[in-house]
């Protein structure tokens, strides 16, 4: 009954006009909307609030109207609050903001400005800018990446309990890319992070477990915590767990267990899983052979575009007498692969090309391809290149270097 009495308070209070009772309404109403029709009167007063210059309740509204929490989602305008609660010093909305301005959601994309915003919010100690600040400089995607300066955003963070920042630091120090390797600090963040129960975290930990030096590798330990995060419906762990348990274990019982983690990842879309499904279904280990079922694994995987799936169902495309697959299926397959740099797909895609199967000849596409295989270490495209180069004449050649020398520097440009 009091509660009941203290909403009624809060809305008559709301009602005449006072701005606090607007907000606290507001977080009841959010607080407890398991109706959509709570959710919608949460926003209704955050925007009441918010319009008087309520700080939280613009970024409440923010995060709201971003999430399409009673309401539709409205980024542009989600934007606005979250500027109107950083102009009044909100860190997390400062955070928040810079993140839109990082990723160019609702509002134009600026890394200056974000990484503006994520400094003033990390100077007043919010963990979430710190981590974000380490994500920017670790990714190199939008700047240099420095892994260096991620780790001294990071290394903050995680000793405040972040556990976004303690997974990146324990990703980092397995790393060996800028030289900050040390798999005792990788293992220490790995363990805070996967005790909290962070399932990404508990996978990458079995990772490490199974990487590290001897005096750390440990194989039960990774298996327990490959365990712990599939059974969080992880599908990265889930793949890797089978693939353990396949290796590990030589009989039908556990070829039976293995393909039922498979199974769980391939239901998540994990490309892996799919394909390894797709095998397993060819050649009969843990379930019944079914080549159509196998087939249409295979496809899966490689419309979700893992490479390696790519390939192997064009090659079955062009080797199976199967009017369900033809010459100019396997061709697809090889062209998408190929285009993502695998190399046996490059070589195959040429060797179609300069025997017309399933595909126009054309000598000096097949000479284009054979060279991307040749120069990334296939000892055949290395072989039958110089073949090629004796049948095509030198004004094909040159053309087609240009072509090679422009690959190279988009391949190259970061």
């Amino acid at each position: 009954m009091d509660k009941l009495v203290n909403m009624e308070q809060l809305l008559r209070e709301a009602k005449n006009g006072d701005l606090e009772a607007k907000f606290q309404l507001a977080e009841r109403f959010r607080k407890r909307a398991a109706l959509e029709i709570d959710a919608e009167q949460a926003v209704t007063w955050y925007r009441s609030a918010a319009a008087e210059g309520h700080v939280e309740a613009q970024y409440r509204l923010a995060r709201c109207l971003a999430a399409g929490h009673g309401s539709m989602v409205d980024m542009e305008v989600a934007v606005s609050w979250y500027q109107a609660a950083a102009a009044q010093g909100h860190v997390s909305a400062q955070t928040r903001l810079g993140r839109c301005y990082e990723t160019g959601i609702g509002i134009e994309r600026n890394v200056e400005e974000a990484l503006e915003l994520y400094t003033d919010a990390a100077k007043n100690g919010d963990l979430d800018a710190l981590y974000n600040l380490g994500k920017t400089y670790g990714s190199g995607t939008v700047i240099a990446a420095d892994i260096h300066q991620a780790v001294q955003y990071w290394e903050p963070a995680a000793n405040q309990g972040h556990i976004g920042a303690q997974r990146e630091l324990a990703v980092a120090y397995v790393s060996d890319d800028a030289g900050v390797r040390d798999f005792d600090r990788a293992l220490m963040w790995g363990l805070r992070a996967a005790e909290s129960g962070d399932k990404e975290s508990q996978y990458n930990l079995g990772l490490i477990y199974t990487s590290a030096p001897a005096r750390i590798r440990n194989i039960d330990s990774a298996r327990h915590w490959f365990v712990k995060s599939a059974e969080a419906g992880f599908a990265p762990a889930q793949y890797s767990l089978s693939r353990m348990i396949n290796r590990e274990f030589d009989s039908e019982a556990s070829a039976i267990d293995s393909i039922k983690w498979l199974r769980m990842a391939a239901e998540q879309n994990y490309a892996k899983a799919n394909y390894r499904l797709g095998l397993a279904f060819e050649s009969g280990h843990g379930v019944k052979t079914n080549h159509k079922i196998a087939m249409a694994c295979l496809r899966r995987a490689a419309e979700q575009g893992y490479d390696e799936a790519q390939y192997e169902f064009a090659r079955r495309c062009g080797m199976l007498n199967d009017a369900e697959y033809s010459a100019s299926d396997a061709i697809h397959w090889y062209l998408r692969a190929a285009e993502q740099g695998h190399r046996r797909s490059q070589y195959s895609l040429a060797v179609c090309l300069t025997s017309a199967k399933g595909i126009p000849k054309d000598l000096e596409s097949a000479f284009y391809w054979m060279s991307l295989a040749a120069e990334a270490g296939l000892a055949k495209a290395q072989h039958r290149l110089g073949i090629l180069e004796s049948e095509i004449g030198l004004d094909a050649m040159r053309g087609t270097r240009l072509r090679l020398a422009d690959r190279r520097r988009r391949v190259a440009s970061p």
